[in-house]
């Protein structure tokens, strides 16, 4: 699923890192879901991305995306890209590099920690630890 430019600027809404708020209405500003529906071939990713609606809790703003998860640990990582070392679904190791919209303290803590977490991966942006 390619974006355009445009397509970008108006997600990056969704995606409020000024006030750390993720997942904001550019609409009415209530929460988003993200519901996951379909796998989207893609040879070129190690792992399996999936056709995805990004839709508002109260209006009916919904916007479609691409999105998958990693379970790795962070490998490194600056205020614009992390790298999350992990496997691929064959078993192989695999270091990602990803743009991210995540806090600064956060991965630093993260990293220290070498802990294995889920990570939300939304049109090639990391956007979401998960547990």
């Amino acid at each position: 699923m390619k974006y355009n430019k445009k397509d970008m600027e108006f997600l990056a809404k969704i995606w409020d890192r000024k006030s750390n708020k993720i997942l904001v209405c550019p609409q009415c500003k209530s929460k988003m879901i993200i519901v996951q529906i379909e796998p989207i071939p893609d040879a070129e990713n190690a792992y399996v991305p999936y056709d995805t609606i990004i839709e508002c809790t109260n209006c009916d703003f919904k916007i479609r995306a691409e999105s998958f998860s990693i379970l790795g640990a962070v490998k490194d990582f600056d205020l614009k890209y992390v790298e999350i070392a992990s496997w691929s679904p064959s078993g192989s190791r695999v270091i990602s590099r990803y743009e991210h919209l995540l806090n600064y303290d956060l991965l630093k803590m993260l990293k220290e920690s070498t802990e294995l977490k889920e990570f939300l991966i939304v049109n090639k942006q990391v956007i979401q630890v998960i547990g």
